[in-house]
């Protein structure tokens, strides 16, 4: 038997930036997850890379992660969205609001390995992995957890950052509403001919969003970005299959810009959905990150609001344990579910309603999209406001 002041349910990108930020605090967890580290580290089963907005960086530096990924990433200073070959845009210029950028691109085994230097070694932190969870039993006074090497784990609160998957969270009988856009998104990484200089496009098509994020300069020095490439699923199933010089000719005819492309990862290929829950929360249990709330990848937004859950939370536990107050408390994760029910929703809303917008070829939503651009980019008060949103600087983040 042990006893740690929380448990986490998994040690993904959320449940381990979790993890540390408690560590920070002097806040004792354990982290228990289904694959080893050395298999998440596996490129070839994620070779996906992450939008680290402005915030999130700022949240890392202060748990002392930051600068074991810092060298891997690659600034956004610029962010450009347009509409195919419509006239109308939008600029997001970072010099707007400061020097510093407006966020980072960073491949997500760069940040794992940043969480596990961090984490395996740290005196707060018990990881257990690779292990499942047998059962769970939740009374009054504490949360048990009995693994399946006999392992039992005594605390006063359970923290699910199991993705949206989470039993976990169906088990506490929490209800989670599903929206489907029978859309795939399609990942994976390229060279190209010309430098990005560090803009993050967004150019939007009938058939889907297509996104060019901005990734280091190989050792070699040749210009690297991450795409997403948003498209119906049959179409999706067919870009798949096909060839990796197909793609890259598909997207030289779409995104001139880059000049000529070369892929250097596999493809692969996401059923994209939206999914929010009824409620946060259950007596000694909490859901952070995808286990609480999924959204479409059009604003890059997804892992940036799960690492505000855990910012968020982080603070509350911190001040429960300073003033010597039950860690799993019901009051306590009420007011967690009260500070982010705010912020998930209205990501939920910005993202839903860009993609029922601009996924479409309708005549009458065609002047409305390029008007929206057009007024967007010519009024400052809301283009800040837009640029705030993306780099995670809004009213709903932890102070």
């Amino acid at each position: 038997m042990q006893k740690s002041d929380v448990c986490i349910l998994g040690g993904g990108l959320v449940g381990g930036v979790m993890a540390l930020a408690l560590a920070k605090q002097g806040i004792t967890s354990t982290v228990i997850d289904i694959e080893t580290p050395e298999n998440l580290l596996n490129q070839k089963l994620d070779g996906r890379t992450t939008a680290v907005n402005l915030a999130s960086a700022q949240f890392f530096q202060t748990i002392d992660l930051w600068d074991k990924m810092a060298s891997h990433a690659a600034r956004i200073d610029f962010i450009k969205v347009y509409e195919g070959n419509q006239p109308w845009s939008i600029q997001f210029d970072h010099r707007d609001l400061g020097s510093a950028p407006m966020g980072y691109i960073v491949e997500n085994r760069f940040i794992r390995q940043a969480i596990f230097d961090a984490a395996l070694t740290h005196p707060h932190i018990n990881w257990q992995a690779p292990t499942k969870v047998l059962a769970k039993k939740i009374s009054s006074s504490k949360a048990i957890v009995y693994l399946d090497h006999g392992l039992e784990i005594h605390t006063p609160l359970l923290i699910s950052a199991e993705g949206r998957h989470s039993l976990s969270r169906d088990e506490a009988g929490i209800k989670k509403k599903q929206f489907t856009y029978d859309q795939k998104g399609l990942v994976f990484s390229l060279y190209h001919e010309k430098p990005h200089h560090n803009v993050a496009w967004e150019v939007f098509h009938p058939s889907g969003p297509l996104a060019f994020l901005p990734m280091k300069d190989s050792e070699d020095g040749r210009h690297r970005s991450g795409v997403v490439w948003t498209l119906p699923t049959a179409e999706a199933d067919t870009w798949t299959a096909a060839v990796a010089d197909a793609i890259a000719s598909q997207l030289e005819h779409l995104f001139p810009h880059l000049g000529k492309m070369e892929l250097f990862t596999q493809v692969w290929s996401y059923p994209l959905i939206a999914q929010m829950v009824d409620r946060f929360i259950d007596d000694r249990f909490v859901i952070i990150g995808d286990a609480a709330h999924v959204c479409h990848p059009v604003a890059g937004q997804g892992v940036n609001v799960g690492w505000r859950d855990a910012e968020a939370l982080t603070q509350i536990i911190t001040e429960n344990k300073k003033l010597g107050l039950d860690l799993g408390n019901m009051t306590a994760l009420k007011r967690y579910q009260r500070s982010r029910r705010f912020d998930t929703y209205s990501i939920f809303a910005m993202t839903d309603g860009m993609v029922r917008l601009y996924s479409n070829d309708s005549k009458i939503l065609k002047p409305i999209r390029s008007m929206g651009l057009g007024v967007v980019n010519k009024i400052p008060p809301l283009k800040r406001f837009f640029m705030k949103r993306a780099m995670g600087l809004s009213d709903s983040r932890p102070s």
